[in-house]
């Protein structure tokens, strides 16, 4: 394990420029994926949520470096606690779930679903995940068409209640469903 890069992790902030230098750190030598996947999946480390904000970032700049770590990024998911790792990874799902440059094998795509439909029923789970988790959801049902008829009543009974930005998530997801 690099660690200086760990520390590096460490000592970071939420602040856009500290992710992108991190994540630029991993871009300029992609052996470090691997100490960043460590890190973020090891909920003890009381900085993981940090590593999960550099791997959200990298989702944008290459996706493809996390393909050997996508089984350990979902068996984690679900395990996270921090608000932060929680929202980071949930767009990290979401950029997999609709990426064309990873293909997903049946039994990550059936994980991404669970790991989203019990996001959505989560009382404890923030909005932010949960528009991910429905957005998520959305590109999967591309290739199992029954996830829309599980959501429809899911995004109904919460759209009332939730934001603005859930509200929209909802309105996509309802529009396909009675068309």
């Amino acid at each position: 394990m690099n660690n200086d890069f760990i520390n590096q992790i460490s000592n970071g902030n939420a602040s856009i420029k500290s992710r992108q230098h991190n994540t630029s750190l991993v871009l300029e030598n992609t052996e470090l994926t691997k100490d960043l996947i460590e890190m973020a999946v090891n909920i003890e480390d009381k900085f993981h949520f940090k590593a999960v904000w550099v791997i959200e970032k990298l989702v944008d700049k290459n996706i493809e470096l996390l393909t050997p770590y996508i089984d350990k990024i979902l068996e984690t998911a679900p395990k996270y606690k921090h608000e932060s790792a929680v929202r980071g990874i949930s767009r990290t799902i979401h950029f997999l779930s609709k990426s064309k440059k990873i293909k997903l094998s049946e039994k990550q795509e059936n994980r991404i679903i669970e790991i989203c439909f019990d996001w959505l029923i989560n009382p404890k789970i923030k909005l932010a995940p949960k528009v991910f988790a429905i957005y998520s959801l959305e590109e999967m049902s591309k290739k199992q068409p029954w996830i829309l008829k599980e959501l429809t009543p899911i995004v109904e009974k919460d759209a009332e209640s939730q934001s603005p930005g859930y509200r929209a998530a909802a309105r996509k997801i309802l529009k396909k469903t009675y068309l």
